[in-house]
């Protein structure tokens, strides 16, 4: 796929972008772009993430209610 950068340099990723709130860009010494999607969560969900004990409960209880 070739993309190509509009008059203000910017390129339009389309439905590749879907789901991605933010992307990382690293450019390498020759010129190549690299980029890490990333999703962002609500900072007032951010304590389940932080709390591991939880995590896994909620991940536990995920995985139950697909297997039903």
């Amino acid at each position: 796929m070739i993309l190509r950068p509009d008059s203000k340099g910017r390129v339009s990723l389309g439905d590749l972008s879907q789901g991605v709130s933010s992307y990382r860009v690293k450019k390498e010494e020759n010129g190549q772009l690299s980029l890490t999607p990333y999703t962002e969560i609500p900072f007032s969900e951010r304590w389940i993430f932080d709390n591991k004990e939880i995590l896994e409960k909620v991940k536990h209880h995920l995985q139950q209610g697909e297997s039903k």
